[in-house]
């Protein structure tokens, strides 16, 4: 992201520590080619503070949350992301949840387009340490059946 020009990540968000506790918890799901990994993202319950306020259309309770979806650069452009992303709806939807919530750098365009393209709904804006923040929404189809 960095080369890109995108100032979302650095040493202190998302930490080693973070990521060994999403894998603790279960909640890291990972994609690899052999013993390489190509990509990850955590779905798990913990809804950021600063979502609060924001125009959700099912609570928190109801809904899981994506955090850290990442694919290594060299892996990029091959619809991995898109591919992480439903199978963390599959996994919400398997877990009892309607809806997925989650955030994104404004200052992303790429993830704000993937987001888009999937069917999320934006419905507000957080700021967080780095700038301002996107918040998500997508009713999943167990939601409107």
């Amino acid at each position: 992201m960095r080369a890109e020009g995108i100032d979302q990540w650095d040493d202190f968000y998302p930490s080693d520590a973070i990521i060994e506790r999403d894998r603790l918890a279960g909640t890291l799901h990972v994609t690899r080619r052999g013993t390489h990994i190509l990509g990850c993202v955590t779905v798990d319950t913990m809804h950021d503070p600063l979502w609060s306020g924001m125009a959700w259309t099912f609570p928190s309770e109801r809904s899981a949350a994506v955090h850290r979806l990442m694919v290594d650069p060299a892996a990029q452009r091959r619809g991995l992301a898109k591919q992480l992303m439903a199978d963390a709806e599959r996994r919400v939807v398997e877990l009892g949840f309607v809806a997925i919530h989650l955030d994104c750098f404004l200052a992303n365009p790429a993830a704000l387009a993937l987001y888009e393209r999937c069917g999320y709904r934006r419905v507000g804006t957080a700021q967080m340490r780095k700038g301002p923040f996107v918040c998500f929404e997508k009713a999943l189809v167990t939601a409107v059946s």
